[in-house]
C-alpha cells in the first residue's frame, strides 16, 4: 500500500515514517512533502521515496493510496479534505480538527468521496489503557466514582506548538491523548466540561498547564491534568471505586478491592459513637497487578496494521472519526471557556 507523508517533523518522520518502515510488507513510503529541503533529502535517502515541494503535488500523485497528514494542527482539515477529494484515504494526526464543525466537514468529505478518514489517535492502542478498561469493566472495583489521568513534567518549550496561531498548546498536544482515553472510559453521552489553563514556563502564548474535568449524570468524574510545570510528577492513573481502586503508570498498574458479600451487614446508628472514636473495620483486600510485557509492536504500528486490515480485508476501524468527533465537541467547550 503506497503512502505519502505530509510533514517530516517529530510526528511525520519520527513516528509515521520510522514505524511505517518496520512494516514494509504492508506499506511503502512512496512520497513525502515538507518545506524543509534537508528533511526531504533525508527521507529520500532513507526510504527511496519521491519528494514534492508542495502538498498539492503530493496529493495529486496518482500512485498513492493513502496520505498521512502530519502537518501543524491548523492545516489538518484542509489537507485531509483535499487528499480525500483526490481519491486518497486520509490518516490525520491529532487533533483531528480544532472544532466540531471542522470534524463534521471532514467526516462528510470522507462520505462523499467514499474514502476512509482515519484519525491518528495511536495511543488508544496502548496496553495500559486496555488493562485499565479491562479491570473497570470486570466490575471488581464497583461503581467508578472518579478517574484521574495525569501526564505532566517540568519543562520549557519554545517551538511552534507553544503558539496559539499554529493551534499549539498542551490541550492540543498531550491533552487530546488523555481526553481520548477519558472519553473511552466515560461511556455514552455528552460530558459537562470545566477547564482551567495557564501559561507557566512556555515561551509562547499558548497554555502549558491544563486542568480539565468531565462529569455527567451516572458517569464517573474524570480529572485530567497535563502540565509543563510539575516538578513532582504523579502517576498516570488513579481510579476510585465503591469496592476498591487502581493506581499506576503506563508501564505498571496495581489494584485492590473488597468483596462486600463477605463483610458484615451494617446499619446507620444515630446514637453516640461507641468509644468516642471513628468507626472502622478490617478489609480483606483482594489484589491484582499488571506489568507491560512489552511484546506489542509500537502503537503507531498497531494503528497502521488496523488500517491495512480495514482497506484490504474489510475490518473495522479501531479509532473511528465519529468517536474522535466527541473530542471536538469537548474542545469546543474548552475553547469557549478559554476565550479562543
Amino acid at each position: 500500500m503506497r503512502i505519502g507523508v505530509i510533514g517530516l517533523g517529530r510526528s511525520g518522520y519520527n513516528i509515521h515514517c520510522q514505524n511505517l518502515a518496520t512494516i514494509s510488507d504492508h506499506f511503502t513510503i512512496a512520497a513525502v512533502s515538507d518545506p524543509n529541503a534537508e528533511r526531504c533529502a533525508e527521507a529520500r535517502e532513507a526510504y527511496g521515496c519521491a519528494v514534492y515541494a508542495g502538498v498539492d503535488e503530493l496529493i495529486a500523485d496518482p500512485s498513492l493510496e493513502v496520505v498521512a497528514v502530519a502537518s501543524p494542527n491548523l492545516l489538518h482539515e484542509e489537507q485531509a479534505c483535499a487528499a480525500m477529494e483526490a481519491g486518497k484515504h486520509a490518516v490525520v494526526e491529532k487533533p483531528l480538527s480544532l472544532s466540531t464543525e471542522g470534524a463534521d466537514r471532514m467526516i462528510a468529505c470522507a462520505g462523499s468521496a467514499g474514502r476512509v478518514l482515519a484519525p491518528f489517535q495511536n495511543r488508544r492502542f496502548e496496553a495500559h489503557l486496555r488493562k485499565v478498561r479491562e479491570v473497570i469493566d470486570s466490575g471488581v472495583l464497583g461503581r467508578i466514582i472518579q478517574i484521574r489521568i495525569d501526564w505532566s513534567g517540568f519543562t520549557r518549550r519554545w517551538d511552534w506548538q507553544t503558539l496559539r496561531s499554529r493551534g499549539g498548546g498542551n490541550l492540543h498536544n498531550h491533552g487530546v491523548h488523555l481526553l481520548d482515553h477519558a472519553l473511552e472510559l466515560f461511556g455514552e453521552g455528552t460530558p459537562e466540561v470545566f477547564i482551567d489553563t495557564q501559561r507557566a514556563l512556555t515561551l509562547g502564548d499558548a497554555e502549558d498547564h491544563v486542568k480539565l474535568i468531565l462529569r455527567g449524570e451516572g458517569r464517573p468524574t474524570i480529572d485530567i491534568e497535563s502540565s509543563s510545570c510539575c516538578a513532582y510528577p504523579m502517576k498516570r492513573w488513579h481510579v476510585w471505586g465503591t469496592a476498591g481502586g487502581l493506581v499506576g503508570t503506563d508501564r505498571e498498574l496495581e489494584w485492590r478491592y473488597v468483596d462486600w458479600s463477605t463483610m458484615p451487614e451494617r446499619a446507620v446508628d444515630d446514637g453516640p459513637a461507641e468509644g468516642r472514636v471513628y468507626q472502622n473495620e478490617v478489609y480483606d483486600w483482594q489484589t491484582g497487578r499488571w506489568e507491560d510485557p512489552k511484546t506489542d509492536p509500537d502503537v503507531a504500528v498497531l494503528f497502521y496494521l488496523n488500517l491495512y486490515e480495514v482497506l484490504r480485508n474489510g475490518a473495522e476501524l479501531v479509532v473511528t472519526p465519529e468517536s474522535v468527533r466527541r473530542q471536538m465537541h469537548v474542545l469546543d467547550q474548552c475553547h469557549e471557556q478559554m476565550g479562543i
